[in-house]
């Protein structure tokens, strides 16, 4: 399994103002107050100060709690304003930021891999694909005009879906210096973030809604905004540039032959005007779940056909369809969806990632509501919008062991 380095999840919207004091905590808030929070941030990313490193948590409360700070804070209009706050949501969210972005880097997630990263603020984006449409003239004559270049346009949805979690820092973890719980809780709630972006992102790309046995939302693929399954074994399906389907069926991972057939099928595929688009070597990667990444392994790390003497295997090492292991991705995720589908192509020419809200952070401490009602001392919220969506539907071929599309397993 391949997995790219990840950016941080968060960057805190919070930034200290010139009026910050926060007592005597430490001779850094003592004689720099104005810079503390630029200082402790830096403290907090480098890793130099980290929740769990914090050995009492009562006195930082009493230390910083009825200190008050100014604090800028961009508005849902994007104008950035000011606020007087407690000093100690402030401290506790940056080391709470840092501790979230320090954890979600070690869990592996292949589904950034899969898809091109989008930005869009609209509930609805919409993807206008320009098919060229040429003349097919093979010579211009001498004193011709130039023939001009059509377009059709192809408009895809993609939506949105927007999810977030709450965790709250209650009084009684404060008195009994309960950190140690706490910061558990806040490496589960990042585990679980990184699951859901990660559940999401691979059921969209096998598309295993609405390319089900009874198709159904959420759909991956929506041409002029209309769900539409996006794998399929018909002939001219889901649209005529797949002119044998982009589902192989009874085609299951066992050895080259089946890998073979996933790249004649994909070799079928056509463009607007008719002819073979061919399959890119170096932008091809493989999906398959993790009951099978044993098996492709020894396919594409065998130099020669099993069984067959002196015959070179095509898809092993310096094979002329080889494909390097870092181009492999497997996650047990996927096995949830079907422990035997697998897809070949290029995935990210087919599928997008749209955000539209990136995640975002909140904190708030005791003078709001909350601590009047239940004697919570310190909110933190998380929130983020994305979906995934194909632009496309010639890039990737879904393979399965028999006919039936997968079920949940």
């Amino acid at each position: 399994m391949s997995v790219q380095t990840k950016k941080p999840l968060f960057r805190s919207p919070l930034m200290a103002t010139q009026r910050m004091r926060m007592g005597d905590i430490q001779s850094l808030l003592r004689n720099e107050p104005e810079n503390f929070m630029r200082k402790f941030e830096a403290g907090a990313n480098s890793g130099d100060i980290t929740l769990e490193g914090i050995r009492d948590i009562n006195s930082l409360w009493r230390a910083t709690a009825y200190e008050r700070i100014d604090v800028q804070l961009p508005d849902i209009s994007g104008q950035v304003r000011t606020i007087t706050t407690s000093a100690f949501p402030i401290i506790t969210g940056t080391l709470v930021i840092a501790a979230i972005n320090a954890r979600y880097a070690m869990i592996p997630t292949i589904g950034q891999e899969l898809v091109t990263e989008m930005d869009d603020n609209k509930k609805v984006s919409t993807i206008v694909g320009i098919s060229t449409l040429d003349s097919q003239k093979d010579e211009v004559k001498e004193g011709e005009n130039f023939p001009e270049i059509g377009a059709s346009e192809e408009k895809i949805e993609i939506r949105h879906l927007l999810n977030g979690r709450r965790l709250t820092m209650s009084a009684d973890v404060i008195s009994e210096n309960e950190l140690g719980n706490f910061a558990l809780r806040v490496n589960d709630l990042t585990d679980l973030v990184a699951l859901r972006i990660e559940k999401q992102t691979l059921s969209r790309v096998t598309d295993h809604n609405g390319s089900g046995s009874s198709p159904a939302e959420p759909y991956a693929y929506r041409p002029n905004g209309v769900g539409t399954a996006l794998y399929s074994a018909s002939a001219n399906t889901p649209g005529t540039r797949a002119p044998s389907g982009n589902r192989v069926t009874n085609n299951g991972l066992s050895d080259e032959t089946n890998l073979e057939a996933a790249r004649t099928r994909l070799n079928t595929f056509r463009d607007d005007n008719g002819d073979r688009i061919g399959s890119n070597r170096s932008e091809s990667q493989i999906l398959v779940p993790d009951a099978k990444i044993g098996t492709l392994s020894k396919i594409l790390n065998s130099e020669y056909v099993p069984g067959v003497v002196n015959e070179k295997s095509n898809w092993g090492p310096g094979g002329r369809f080889g494909i390097p292991m870092e181009r492999v991705l497997s996650s047990p995720v996927v096995d949830n969806l079907s422990t035997s589908a697998w897809y070949y192509g290029a995935f990210r020419r087919q599928f997008i990632r749209k955000w539209k809200l990136r995640f975002e952070y909140v904190s708030l401490g005791m003078d709001t509501q909350a601590f009047l009602n239940a004697r919570i001392a310190a909110q933190f919220r998380i929130a983020w919008d994305c979906e995934i969506g194909a632009r496309d539907y010639v890039f990737v071929v879904q393979n399965l062991d028999g006919t039936t599309a997968p079920v949940d397993e």
